[in-house]
């Protein structure tokens, strides 16, 4: 997606936070939005205006920072605010209780299929990598407690803060979302105080949707969505805002083509 966006006209910047990236012992979860804030002032020397995009628990990190930046424009991609899709095993409401459990801190969370794709091609490729690399475009084979403690902590600062939420903001989450339950989306677009909202539901994909069946959609609505916004924020718009098509109109004038 950040080539992508990159290829419409967009300046992208892909942080590499330490202690969330994979490959970084974790940090607390303050240290996370402190790396973003850091970020965004850096950018702002630079940039006329700033705009940010994420995915699973990064789309909850993008709106904890929100609720504490001026963000021209938001796009929060498969919320991580709940962990409560119907692939999640049935123990995981013991994490509530993780701190008073003896075992807990040699805990980890194995990913397994569907590896957050419907797409079974995609997940073949998925399911290759984090066998052979550990780490994959679906994101890493194993979570240790102290990343999933670390991003339980950032859901509550998101879900006590939501109101905080004023920039304009986009959601896309996929109806059959297999980690986080679409109701968590639907529930914080309700409560963000934003006046220009949108809610974009997936039909064909699961958790992982920026590689998943409706990939091209999602990159697509990302951008429109994205230049639409920058350009209200601007005294001389930047950008020519396609029109929305739906998928079966895309296909249809593709065969007419």
């Amino acid at each position: 997606m950040a080539k992508e966006l990159h290829q419409q006209g967009f300046s992208v910047c892909v942080p590499d936070i330490d202690g969330y990236c994979f490959g970084t012992p974790a940090q607390p979860w303050t240290a996370w939005v402190e790396q973003v804030q850091n970020q965004v002032w850096e950018l702002r020397k630079h940039y006329e205006s700033v705009s940010v995009v994420g995915i699973s628990m990064g789309a909850t990190l993008a709106m904890v920072l929100a609720q504490r930046e001026s963000i021209d424009a938001l796009v929060l991609l498969s919320t991580a605010l709940s962990y409560d899709g119907w692939a999640m095993p049935w123990y995981r409401f013991l994490l509530d209780w993780a701190s008073w459990l003896p075992f807990a801190n040699s805990y980890t969370y194995q990913e397994a299929e569907p590896y957050g794709v419907k797409n079974e091609e995609m997940r073949a490729m998925v399911k290759r990598a984090m066998k052979s690399a550990h780490i994959s475009e679906s994101g890493s084979e194993v979570l240790t407690m102290h990343y999933i403690t670390q991003g339980r902590q950032l859901i509550k600062q998101a879900i006590k803060h939501v109101p905080d939420v004023d920039a304009p903001v986009l959601f896309v989450h996929a109806v059959d979302d297999e980690t986080v339950h679409i109701r968590n989306a639907e529930w914080a677009y309700r409560r963000v105080s934003s006046s220009q909202k949108d809610f974009i539901y997936l039909g064909d994909s699961y958790h992982m949707i920026t590689v998943d069946n409706e990939r091209e959609m999602v990159s697509s609505e990302t951008a429109r969505f994205l230049k639409k916004a920058i350009n209200s924020s601007l005294e001389t718009p930047a950008f020519e805002v396609p029109t929305v098509l739906s998928p079966e109109l895309r296909r249809a004038l593709r065969k007419r083509a």
